[in-house]
C-alpha cells in the first residue's frame, strides 16, 4: 500500500482566527511524469487538513482517471503522524465503491460536520485500480472547514 500525497501535503498548515472559514484547495496529478503514476489497490490518495479544522464541505472533481470502467475508491480519513489516538475512518465522507473517477465528474460528500483535534489526511482509499490511465488525469479536493482551533 502506497500513500500518495497532494501538492500541498507536505506544506504547513496553519489555523487562522476562531469564526473564519476556509476553502481549502489541492491536487494530484496521476499518470507518467509529471504525474505520479497509477494507484493500486489499498492505496490511499492524501489531502492534508490542519488541526483544529471543523470540515463542513468537501468535493472533489476527478477527471477521467481509468481508460476503462474498474476505478472505485471510498472517502475517509486518518492521522497524519504515526502514533495517534485518532482511529482510522475510511469511509466516512463517502462509502466505499464511489465510480467518479471511471469517467470524471464531481463527487459531492453527505456527511455531519467533524472536527479534527490534529493534524489529519482526507484520504481516498483505492478499492479497485483504475485498468489504465491515458495522460494526466488529475483529481482535485475543495474542502470548507471552520476554524474554531484546537482545544
Amino acid at each position: 500500500m502506497a500513500s500518495i500525497k497532494a501538492q500541498k501535503a507536505a506544506a504547513p498548515k496553519y489555523m487562522t482566527g476562531d469564526g473564519d472559514f476556509v476553502m481549502e484547495t489541492d491536487k494530484v496529478v496521476l499518470g507518467a511524469s509529471p504525474g505520479v503514476g497509477t494507484p493500486a489497490a489499498a492505496d490511499t490518495i492524501d489531502f492534508l487538513i490542519p488541526a483544529g479544522a471543523q470540515v463542513c464541505d468537501l468535493s472533489f472533481y476527478l477527471d477521467d482517471c481509468d481508460t476503462a470502467a474498474t476505478f472505485v475508491f471510498g472517502v475517509g480519513y486518518r492521522a497524519a503522524t504515526t502514533g495517534s489516538s485518532l482511529a482510522t475512518n475510511a469511509t466516512y465522507f463517502a462509502a466505499a465503491g464511489q465510480t467518479t473517477g471511471q469517467a470524471g465528474g464531481r463527487l459531492e460528500c453527505a456527511f455531519k460536520p467533524i472536527k479534527f483535534e490534529e493534524d489529519v489526511y482526507i484520504q481516498l482509499l483505492v478499492g479497485t485500480a483504475p485498468t489504465g490511465i491515458t495522460g494526466n488525469p488529475e483529481i482535485h479536493i475543495i474542502a470548507g472547514y471552520n476554524c474554531p482551533g484546537v482545544k
